[in-house]
This record gives C-alpha cells, structure tokens and sequence, in this order.
C-alpha cells in the first residue's frame, strides 16, 4: 500500500473546511486507499495551531484521524536533519527527514515555498499539493494517463 506523508497544514486545512483537497485527502485515507503517515511533530504542530486559531476544527480532525489507519513515525533526532538546514528553513528541516527516513512514497504539503522542487530533488522525495495528488488519483481513476 503506497504512504503518504502528510505536513501539519495539510491536515489543518483538511479540519478547517468541508471541501478542497486537503479534506479530499484525509477522506481518501480514510476509505483505505493508502496509508496516512506523519511524525509527532506534524500532530502537535497542527494541534497546536487549531487550538489557536481554528478551535472548531479540533474535534473535526480528531474524528477524522481516528478513522484512518494513521501511521505515526518517531520524529527525527536533531543531528538528523542537520543534512536538510542549507536548503530548507530549520522549522521544516524534520519534516523532510521523517518523511526520507519513513520511505514514503509522497509528501503532501501546502508550503510551496519552503518545499521547493530543489529540496524534492535532493532528497528523493515526491513533493505534491494535495490537489496535484487528488488530480493524479482522479486520472488514474477515470483513466486519463
């Protein structure tokens, strides 16, 4: 089964709003067509910033989360990610480094900025949005590689 690493706004947006593609996503998961991974840094990240600026979706992204078979990968010892400080920000440095050393097979992040197709590159990752991945599962659904 493919693993798909999911950052911290990913989630926060997938508990903010009904619609879009970060929901998309985590309903996606949900249904069993792949399996949802992120590192405990992700979780309390986005718990974090919904309890502060979105408290409504708290127990959204609870019910959520606990219908799909989340894996939780340990977050990255410091002088892990160190590898990652010269092409991505400290903050985002562990994401890329649970997400290398988990072996998923996509990462899913609204932070276009930071995780730049040059950090993809470096580190092997396939770096998408969330609506780059549902598009590509809609085409390959519907047939229309």
């Amino acid at each position: 089964m493919r693993r798909v690493f999911c950052d911290a706004n990913v989630l926060i947006a997938g508990a903010a709003s009904r619609s879009g593609a970060s929901r998309a996503v985590m309903m996606m998961a949900e249904a069993g067509l792949f399996r949802m991974v992120v590192s405990r840094q992700v979780l309390d990240e986005a718990e974090r910033n919904l309890r502060r600026k979105l408290p409504h979706g708290l127990p959204i992204l609870a019910e959520i989360l606990g219908h799909v078979h989340l894996e939780i990968v340990d977050d990255p010892a410091p002088h892990s990610f160190a590898r990652w400080l010269d092409c991505i920000e400290d903050k985002d440095a562990p994401i890329v480094e649970a997400a290398v050393t988990a072996n998923i097979d996509y990462l899913l992040t609204l932070n276009s900025r930071d995780f730049t197709p040059a950090v993809a590159a470096r580190s092997g990752l396939k770096i998408w949005t969330p609506a780059q991945f549902v598009e590509r599962l809609r085409e390959i659904v519907t047939g229309e590689l």
